[in-house]
């Protein structure tokens, strides 16, 4: 659907709507609740936050049917999220994303908490959502309260907590089409009337929805085990504690990344010689202890961390023998690892009481380190006979036979902050909002790459940054608030596993390491209750000013690709949220989102695709690959990107939600209709039309579910997804280590379901 036509069948209407909403709201009384955040740090009221924030409860992502990251993609507004690789969840809010994850070392954009942890490895985003209260979608910088990698912004799930008032719990089975069964189940018990424990439990297996025709393997299946379990202790009114232990096991065949070469029609097919494996292990623990004061609080949070994970997969995603000849080097992963261990320690003192009278504050100390252990082994058909020849690490230092990239490397990050925030209420209805954060953060890699290179490199990097916030809030009434804010958000720089190196034949445009990120932030909100709080609005409009922008870069080096910086980007939009009651048993959501941005600067970068073509080419001519003849060809597709956009960046993403209940003689029907939309987009930096441009798609979901009269202890729903079974494009990939192949994961198609559920 075209942007104008959502605009006109969406808008109009609510328009009309909030024309007439006075006369509804004398005839009803359901008005909205309000809903407490923890989203800097403190419990506050949702609209009493000056900064974008959307909420999901869990009642919210059931009847929505979000159950991973990948669902919140428009649906959150300003919010895309992306699985590349197909087993890296990226995600990009308000034009700021994770454009480098082909480098283990670089951060995301886009903070991810549990419970208030930061939780390290983008790999942990691919766990199944289990048992939440809510999410909370902090939008923008969070350059005071959640420091460095939150450029974007933050996105803080909250779970479920334990609970001394009895012995209770749920469970649900859920059976659909493709062959899923999922099963889940939650515990509540009391241990004493100090401890109380819950425990939670998620098994989701379901057969793929793309076949490879070569292999007979079918892709996109799901095929894992989620568990969590979390004990709260509170022996007095000033002392609690929780301890959480999380796991996550997945061992599936792999996404579908279907090539844009591939020669089969069905979106749903895909033709690729080498089989893939995808094998996920992700374990949490951590302990959150605080301790109550006559004037303020205390929060230490303490968290250990391990995500380990082994990929196998096609790497050019195309089987050879329906290809012409040279059109890209046959290339394999077997396999890839990555092991990432990380521990983390903060301490928060928060005011319960303002200081002075006028202050309400917040300061803290945060800690991490990370250490990751990564092994990759590709192999290359240099025959293009189709056959990947056994090969050992002397063959590749004589560059005989075929061979591909080998490399072993360990990056450390260390990274301390200290920050604090103040509110200083001049009056009921005035307020200034300041803050500030120091981070230093140290990079310490070696890098064993075995491709032409020999010994062990020792990359150092090291920085230091403040950042900080500046908000004017203003209370036009008891229901309004308009706020205007300045962040400067910040995102540390890191090393490279691969890099260019001096040589007269052409310029190196990958470094050994690579430059911080900066983006200063101005925004003006406004959030408002209406109609004697049946309808809710919340809107702001946003400019960033970006520097330093981390991209996937390629050399003109034959396989060195790595982290590169652009000097300057500009990112604006505006963005939408109303909740309105049409009547006390029917509501309407509409979130929307409008982005613009632009690389302002001008900057020399190597599409990886095109200098693959250009080597390929030789390669079809006998000529050598590591010859300057190559090294010449690729540096003369050497590109300036000033005026493009920013990769993963839709102009117009919006969703519409009707939800309902009715009463029946056997008891209520409860329903929820919802429509999202996702524009067009740049997947790089590059916008190279024959690859680049990811079209839009929208999508249709419904859910309808039954509840008894005769009983509170089940119901059953009936789910659709996709009603209309829409190809659409969830994320593009393009590799950079020299092979250049580019490839398309989709949504899932129509899946129909039903899920009963009991409470005990």
């Amino acid at each position: 659907m075209k942007l104008q036509s959502f605009l006109k069948k969406s808008y109009l209407p609510v328009v009309a709507f909030l024309m007439s909403v006075n006369v509804v709201a004398q005839e009803n009384e359901a008005v909205f609740e309000e809903i407490i955040v923890t989203a800097e740090k403190r419990s506050e009221s949702l609209q009493d936050i000056s900064q974008a924030v959307t909420v999901l409860s869990g009642k919210d992502l059931d009847n929505r049917q979000i159950s991973t990251f990948v669902d919140i993609s428009a649906i959150a507004p300003g919010v895309n999220v992306a699985k590349n690789e197909g087993f890296k969840t990226v995600i990009t809010i308000r034009g700021v994303g994770y454009e480098t994850n082909q480098n283990a070392i670089a951060t995301p954009s886009v903070s991810y908490h549990l419970d208030g942890i930061y939780v390290a490895s983008p790999y942990a985003l691919q766990t199944d959502f289990l048992d939440l209260e809510r999410i909370e979608v902090l939008r923008g910088p969070q350059g005071t309260l959640f420091g460095q990698n939150s450029t974007g912004g933050a996105m803080n799930v909250v779970t479920q907590a334990p609970s001394t008032d009895g012995t209770y719990g749920s469970a649900d089975l859920t059976l659909g089409d493709h062959g899923l069964t999922k099963l889940r189940a939650a515990i509540n018990k009391p241990l004493n009337d100090k401890m109380a424990m819950r425990a939670s439990f998620i098994s989701n297996k379901r057969d793929g929805f793309t076949d490879n025709l070569t292999t007979g393997q079918d892709l996109d299946d799901a095929d894992s085990i989620s568990a969590r379990v979390r004990v709260k202790y509170e022996p007095s009114e000033d002392f609690r504690a929780n301890f959480t232990a999380q796991y996550f096991d997945e061992d599936r065949n792999g996404s579908a990344q279907k090539g844009l070469l591939d020669p089969t029609p069905d979106a749903r097919e895909l033709r690729q010689n080498s089989l893939t494996e995808h094998k996920l292990d992700a374990q949490l623990y951590s302990a959150v202890l605080e301790w109550d004061y006559e004037t303020f609080s205390v929060k230490s949070l303490t968290s250990y961390q391990v995500d380990d994970i082994l990929v196998r997969r096609d790497n050019d995603r195309n089987d050879l023998n329906y290809l012409p000849p040279f059109a890209q080097l046959p290339s394999e992963y077997d396999p890839e690892t990555n092991k990432q261990t990380t521990v983390t320690q903060e301490i928060n003192l928060v005011s319960s009481e303002p200081l002075f009278g006028k202050l309400d504050w917040v300061a803290g100390f945060f800690y991490l380190d990370t250490e990751i252990e990564i092994s990759i082994l590709e192999r290359l058909d240099f025959g293009f006979d189709g056959v990947f020849d056994p090969f050992t690490v002397d063959d590749v230092y004589s560059y005989s036979g075929d061979f591909g990239f080998i490399t072993n490397s360990k990056p450390e990050r260390d990274s301390t902050s200290f920050y604090g925030q103040g509110t200083w209420n001049h009056s009921e209805s005035l307020r200034t909002v300041f803050g500030l954060r120091y981070t230093k953060d140290e990079v310490n890699s070696a890098v064993t790459n075995f491709y032409g290179r020999s010994g062990t490199d020792i990359l150092e990097t090291d920085g230091n940054k403040v950042t900080g916030r500046f908000v004017i809030e203003k209370d036009l009434d008891d229901n309004t608030m308009l706020f205007g804010s300045y962040t400067r958000g910040y995102k540390p720089g890191g090393s490279n596993l691969t890099y260019g190196r001096e040589n007269i034949i052409a310029p190196i445009v990958v470094l050994p390491t690579f430059n911080e990120e900066i983006v200063d932030a101005f925004e003006i909100g406004l959030k408002t209750d209406l109609a004697d709080g049946r309808v809710r609005v919340n809107t702001a409009a946003f400019y960033y000013d970006y520097e330093g922008l981390q991209y996937q870069a390629t050399d003109p080096e034959v396989f060195e690709g790595g982290v590169g910086n652009i000097p300057e980007s500009e990112i604006y939009g505006a963005e939408l949220e109303l909740s309105a009651f049409l009547s006390d048993s029917m509501i309407l959501e509409v979130r929307a989102a409008w982005l613009n941005t632009e690389i302002t600067s001008d900057h020399l970068a190597l599409d990886n695709v095109e200098s693959d073509k250009a080597t390929n080419a030789l390669l079809g001519q006998g000529i050598g690959l590591f010859s300057n003849e190559v090294q010449v060809a690729r540096a003369s597709r050497i590109q300036n990107v000033k005026g493009n956009d920013l990769a993963k960046t839709p102009s117009f993403t919006g969703n519409l939600a009707l939800n309902w209940n009715t009463d029946q003689s056997w008891g209520e029907m409860r329903g929820s209709l919802q429509y999202t939309y996702r524009g067009d987009f740049k997947h790089r930096v590059f916008n190279n039309s024959q690859t680049d441009i990811v079209t839009s798609y929208d999508v249709l979901d419904l859910v309808l579910g039954f509840y008894p009269s005769s009983t509170e202890s089940w119901h059953v729903e009936v789910i659709a997804k996709n009603l209309t079974d829409e190809d659409g494009i969830n994320a593009r990939f393009t590799d950079v280590f020299g092979v250049g192949a580019t490839g398309d994961e989709l949504i899932g198609p129509r899946q129909l379901m039903v899920r009963l559920s009991m409470n005990f």
